[in-house]
C-alpha cells in the first residue's frame, strides 16, 4: 500500500465449536454480532469512532441478505455505520479485511470492523459439495493428494502438530475470545491425541484415501471480527499497532489443477512483489482446510510450481499456535482469526514479517503479508 498505512489493532472472536454442539440453536446474526459487540467492549472501541462494517458468511441467514447491516442494529452501534456482506468462501474473512482495508488506505474512513461467521449447524448438506463438479472438498482433496504424493503419515503429523501447538497456546487462544453460553475455549484441540490415535482413523473419502477426521478440518460455528485503524487513527487514540498490512494477494486457477491449490500461485507472487523469501518471514500462517492440502501447497511453493521458488519452508515457524485442524473453520470467521492471532504473535514476539495463506473452495485463494516496521 502506498497511501495510509493500514493497522491491525485488536481482534476477537467466539469460542469455535463443532457444528450440532453448543452453538447449535444460535444462528448467524447472534454468533457474529457477540464478536463485533465483544470487540468493541473488550478494546474500548468508541462506536461512534466506527465508519464502516463488512462481514461475510458463506451460508446466509434467511431473511437478512445483509447481516452485516443487522449485525450494526443488533450490536447497537450506531445506525451511521455503513456495512456491507460479503461471501467468497473460506477466504471470505480475508475479503472483508481487504474491503476496509483499502477504504482506510485510501482516505475513505479511517477506522473499520471486518469479520466472518459460519453457522454450520444450519448448513445443507449441499452446501459442501463444490457447485461445478459435483465433488465435496474431500474428495477433490484426495485427488490432489495422489497427484502430489502426500503420505499419510506426513499429514497425520501436521494434524498432531496443529493440535500440540493449540494447546500449548491455549492460554493465548483464549485471550482472543469472547465466550459465549458458558463456552471459554475452542472444542477442538485435544491434549490427548497421538500418531498411533490418528493411524487408527478410517479414510472419509474413499476406502482407498488417506484424509480422515483426524488430519481434516471440523465443521464447525463461530464469528470472529477485526477492527483496522489508519496509522494516523491509531496514534490519535493513543493505541499501538500489533501488526501493518504490507501487502495482499489473491488468485484462482482451474479446479482441475487441483481445487484448494490456489495458494501456489498467491504466496509466490506476494512475496516477488514483496522483494521476499520464506526465509525472511518469522511466522507463517497456512490454513489446515486439510493436512494434504497444507503440504501440497509447501511442495509447490518449494518447487516453484505456479511461480519463482520460494525457498525451503521451516516448519518450526508454521502455524505455531495450531490451526484449523485442531482450532476448527467456521469457514467466514477463519479469516479473523487468522488474521487476529497472527498479528498478535507477531507482536508478542517482536517480529518483522507475518504471512497468511488461505485457500477456498472454487479454487481461489488468498494471501496477507503483515509486518511490524
Amino acid at each position: 500500500m502506498n497511501e495510509n498505512r493500514v493497522a491491525i489493532v485488536a481482534g476477537a472472536r467466539t469460542p469455535f465449536v463443532k457444528a450440532g454442539q453448543a452453538f447449535a440453536k444460535l444462528g448467524p446474526l447472534a454468533l457474529a454480532t457477540h464478536a463485533v459487540r465483544g470487540l468493541v467492549e473488550r478494546h474500548h472501541v468508541d462506536p461512534t469512532s466506527i465508519d464502516a462494517i463488512a462481514f461475510g458468511a458463506v451460508v446466509p441467514e434467511r431473511g437478512k441478505p445483509n447481516l452485516a447491516r443487522e449485525v450494526v442494529f443488533e450490536a447497537g452501534l450506531p445506525a451511521s455505520i455503513e456495512a456491507q456482506t460479503v461471501s467468497s468462501y473460506c477466504i471470505t474473512g480475508l475479503r472483508t479485511a481487504t474491503i476496509i482495508a483499502d477504504a482506510i488506505a485510501r482516505g475513505r474512513i479511517s477506522a473499520g470492523i471486518a469479520g466472518g461467521v459460519e453457522w454450520l449447524s444450519g448448513a445443507d448438506p449441499a452446501t459442501f459439495k463444490e457447485p461445478t463438479t459435483g465433488l465435496t472438498m474431500g474428495e477433490h482433496m484426495e485427488i490432489t493428494r495422489k497427484k502430489w504424493e502426500i503420505p499419510r503419515t506426513r499429514q497425520d503429523e501436521v494434524a498432531l502438530a496443529s493440535h500440540r501447538n493449540a494447546i500449548a497456546a491455549a492460554d493465548k487462544l483464549a485471550a482472543e475470545i469472547v465466550p459465549l453460553e458458558g463456552i471459554v475455549r475452542d472444542s477442538g484441540p485435544r491434549a490427548d491425541t497421538s500418531l498411533e490415535k490418528l493411524a487408527t482413523l478410517k479414510p472419509a473419502f474413499g476406502a482407498d484415501g488417506t484424509i480422515t477426521a483426524g488430519n481434516a478440518s471440523p465443521v464447525t460455528d463461530g464469528a470472529s471480527a477485526v477492527l483496522l485503524m489508519s496509522e494516523e487513527r491509531v496514534k490519535k487514540e493513543g493505541r499501538k499497532a500489533l501488526a501493518f498490512i504490507e501487502a495482499m494477494d489473491y488468485a484462482a486457477l482451474h479446479p482441475d489443477e487441483g481445487l484448494l491449490m490456489a495458494p501456489a500461485i498467491a504466496v509466490p507472487r506476494l512475496l516477488a512483489r514483496a522483494g521476499l523469501k520464506l526465509a525472511d518471514i518469522d511466522l507463517l500462517e497456512i490454513h489446515e482446510a486439510f493436512a494434504a492440502q497444507v503440504l501440497a501447497n509447501v511442495a509447490a511453493w518449494e518447487r516453484g510450481w505456479k511461480g519463482t521458488p520460494t525457498g525451503r519452508v521451516d516448519w518450526s515457524r508454521v502455524n505455531v499456535n495450531g490451526s484449523s485442524v485442531a482450532v476448527g473453520h467456521p469457514w467466514s470467521a477463519t479469516g479473523g482469526r487468522i488474521l487476529t492471532t497472527a498479528a498478535n504473535e507477531l507482536a508478542r514476539r517482536d517480529g518483522r514479517y507475518a504471512l497468511i495463506s488461505i485457500c477456498a473452495a472454487g479454487a481461489m485463494a488468498g494471501a496477507f503479508l503483515l509486518a511490524r516496521a
